[in-house]
């Protein structure tokens, strides 16, 4: 047969499927041999062994389940918080974030915490388990669909790939997946269809009573598909397809033409069922590109002398696990078989006590009786009882031990309690051993479940097209309806702008894990309460989010009004509000829109300077008129005054000269008159005085 790939040859696809299976199968059987030693009965005892002991003590003391509880338990307090970033290719944080969204979202309604749970635990036994990513109608009357994450029972015997070197197998190009249906399912399901089921390369099967399965095989496998790409000249970048031509004639008449085009190949996976008589269906193309939807989770993968090999907790543990159960149930046995201790006296000594003797192992007499006997002096002598080998006792502790280090696990890391004389530092130091051994399952697991967040992104644009309102999760629980690809009118520019187009750009996904929370809400609630103790603007700012992680009655109620008082006030960024907060703003810009047309602020302002200034003018002119008719009443006065000063002048002038001329005859009449006349020129100089300052006065204020 030609080793040549042809997806479409219904032998050569049986046959890769046998090498497939031939090359892993010793790794299957370690996982298989695993797994049946925690759940078989006896699979704890090496079967040899366990059919030589068979009528003795074949006891099993499980040392092995709490390990993978302990490992289990890790990973399922742990979350695996995935995150879309931009990448390039016009990609905006807004995509961003609403792919962020549609992961989580896909991710609650398929349950996928408790799928990814229950594989992790299976890995973590076997070294081997996964799950897969399906399309699926949203309900029997819609066409609508779904991206769901499924799990995949018996992973080990169900599932395998071709070739492949990366840990997620993220490189293959091809796969198997196989599952059972009843032969009454079967001719239903393919009418007129052969059967053959489709086998594994299980060589024993441990368990006889079982269901009757048809084994039907589904064979997933990449295809490279030729695709034209066309640049336009605003830099977008479409597929040359029937979509493409419909809007040619409106692209062109915006003004948007072609600028160049070029072929690339397109990996597209495609899906067929199949038995091994015959194809049970024809191709069908899925909505996944570049990787297959199924995600195998591997512990301790490693590839060896170009052999991949792959391991879980349990099979470090098995031989360990065994002697220790051989030991022990040994160790009983001897004990079990050893004769009891017994008194052994001659027939003088027991003569006449034989009834009380004869109870000595029941009876609580203080005084017990015998007879002396000369040939034998002394009381009765005790001997026998139980002599179990030591060696057994030792192999058991050294098992012990030797179990919880080829786990990784440590007394102090398995809740025990540890000696007294260890101090809090050495059980720290033994706790923190305990979970860097576990270290490399949890990362296993978050290595499969980025690649599937990988998967879903690829797939999200092809399942959810725009106009579709879907369901957008929060980090912190909490979610909201976004429409995707909704088209809206810039009201700057009057351009259409399509906003959540998940078609366009590339993303990076990015899985980190990390103690959790029982409740992402409490995590957020601690969180913002603790930075809000450094900064409280942070509380203001963020309160809307703290109330509505609040888990009380009323909180969201509280938490909407909250988020309303800061939409209100500007204090939500643009880029943060939601469907209902964009409503909001689109329908007062189009209401702002049908009112008349507003002044330009810049010329209000401009009138309103000149009416202020005209005013003030007019004030101006009042103040300086009231001052000048101030002005003229005051010279007025002075001009009244200075008359005034002139007569009483010219009035001493005159009573001088009489005094002059009377002086002969009235010498003291004369005398009084002088010292009046010159009291009365001193008034006048006082009142000219006053007259010239008040001039000054007035000349300085202008």
């Amino acid at each position: 047969m030609d080793d040549k790939p042809n997806n479409e040859n219904h032998t050569w696809v049986l046959e890769q499927l046998k090498k497939s299976q031939d090359a892993d199968h010793d790794n299957r059987e370690q996982s298989r041999e695993a797994q049946e030693f925690l759940t078989k009965r006896d699979g704890q005892w090496e079967s040899d062994q366990w059919q030589s002991s068979e009528g003795k003590p074949r006891y099993t003391f499980d040392k092995v389940t709490p390990i993978i509880d302990q490992i289990a338990g890790t990973m399922e307090r742990s979350d695996f918080d995935i995150k879309v970033s931009p990448a390039g290719n016009d990609a905006t944080k807004e995509v961003a974030e609403t792919l962020d969204g549609l992961v989580r979202n896909i991710e609650k309604m398929s349950d996928a915490v408790q799928v990814f749970n229950s594989a992790g635990r299976s890995m973590a036994i076997g070294g081997l388990s996964g799950w897969r990513v399906v399309q699926e109608y949203v309900d029997g009357t819609s066409f609508d669909q779904d991206l769901m994450i499924k799990r995949i029972g018996n992973f080990t015997d169900r599932v395998w790939f071709g070739p492949f070197e990366e840990p997620d197998s993220s490189d293959a190009d091809y796969a198997w997946v196989l599952s059972g249906v009843s032969t009454e399912e079967f001719k239903l399901k393919y009418p007129g269809q052969t059967e053959g089921s489709v086998g594994s390369d299980r060589t024993t099967n441990p368990y006889f009573y079982r269901q009757d399965l048809e084994m039907v095989g589904e064979f997933l496998y990449v295809k490279e598909v030729p695709i034209e790409l066309v640049l336009m000249t605003n830099n977008d970048v479409y597929e040359v397809d029937a979509d493409f031509e419909k809007i040619v004639d409106e692209l062109t008449a915006l003004g948007i033409t072609e600028r160049k085009r070029r072929k690339r190949m397109k990996r597209c996976v495609y899906s067929r069922e199949f038995s091994t008589e015959d194809w049970l269906s024809d191709p069908r193309k899925t909505v996944f590109e570049e990787w297959l939807p199924v995600i195998p989770v591997f512990a301790n993968f490693d590839i060896i002398a170009d052999k991949i090999v792959y391991y879980g907790a349990v099979e470090k543990v098995m031989d360990p696990c065994r002697v220790y159960n051989y030991a022990q149930s040994r160790e009983i046995e001897e004990g079990a078989l050893a004769p009891r201790a017994k008194y052994w006296m001659t027939p003088a000594q027991v003569k006449g006590h034989t009834e009380k003797l004869a109870t000595l192992n029941t009876n609580a007499d203080p005084v017990q009786l015998f007879n002396p006997d000369p040939e034998l002096p002394g009381p009765p002598i005790q001997s026998g009882g139980a002599a179990i080998n030591p060696g057994l006792r030792t192999i058991s502790e050294g098992m012990k031990a030797v179990i919880n280090e080829s786990a990784g696990q440590f007394s102090a890391g398995m809740g025990q309690q540890a000696a007294f004389s260890q101090s809090g530092v050495a059980i720290d130091k033994l706790q923190d051993k305990g979970e860097i051994g576990n270290n490399k399952y949890g990362n296993a697991r978050e290595l499969a479940q980025r690649h599937t967040a990988r998967i879903l992104v690829k797939a999200i644009p092809e399942i959810y097209g725009p106009g579709r309102q879907v369901r957008i999760l929060d980090e912190d629980g909490s979610h909201n309806m976004r429409t995707v690809g909704e088209v809206i009118i810039d009201q700057q520019t009057g351009e259409e702008v399509t906003i959540n187009d998940l078609s366009v750009g590339k993303y990076d996904v990015a899985c980190s894990s990390g103690p959790s929370f029982k409740n992402r809400q409490n995590e957020t609630v601690r969180a913002l309460t603790e930075v809000g103790k450094v900064d409280p603007s942070v509380i203001q700012l963020g309160g809307d989010i703290l109330l509505n992680n609040i888990p009380a009655p009323g909180m969201s109620s509280i938490g909407e009004r909250k988020r309303n008082q800061l939409f209100r006030e500007g204090l939500i960024p643009e880029n943060q509000w939601n469907d209902e907060e964009k409503q909001q703003v689109q329908e007062q810009q189009m209401a702002a829109q049908n009112q008349p047309p507003a002044e330009d602020p810049m010329m209000i302002a401009a009138q309103a300077e000149d009416k202020k200034a005209q005013a003030d003018l007019i004030t101006a002119q009042t103040k300086l008129q009231t001052a000048q008719g101030d002005l003229q009443l005051k010279s007025q006065d002075i001009q009244v005054k200075q008359f005034e000063a002139e007569t009483k002048r010219m009035d001493s002038q005159v009573k001088r000269a009489e005094a002059i001329g009377s002086i002969k005859g009235n010498a003291a009449a004369a005398a009084k008159a002088l010292a009046e006349a010159e009291a009365q020129d001193i008034e006048n100089d006082m009142t000219l005085s006053g007259v010239a300052k008040v001039l000054s006065d007035m000349s300085e204020t202008g």
